[in-house]
């Protein structure tokens, strides 16, 4: 599991309800969350700052998704 759909979990949110709350396009974050596509700094920021996290607490330093364990 990511760190980023934890907190979608815990915040009971879909993919589609934070692309809208978080101002970000609903296929490039779904292509992230699938491992598909790197995070762009836009992004990262975003996300972190909706979950008022560090960057480098949902992203490794290449754009990926950090796993957690479950």
């Amino acid at each position: 599991m990511t760190k980023l759909e934890y907190l979608k979990k815990q915040h009971n949110l879909s993919s589609a309800k934070l692309s809208l709350a978080a101002g970000i396009n609903y296929t490039l974050l779904t292509s992230i969350e699938r491992g598909e596509r790197k995070a762009y700094p836009k992004v990262k920021k975003r996300l972190a700052k909706f979950f008022n996290v560090p960057e480098d607490e949902l992203f490794n330093e290449d754009g990926s998704l950090k796993e957690i364990e479950d």
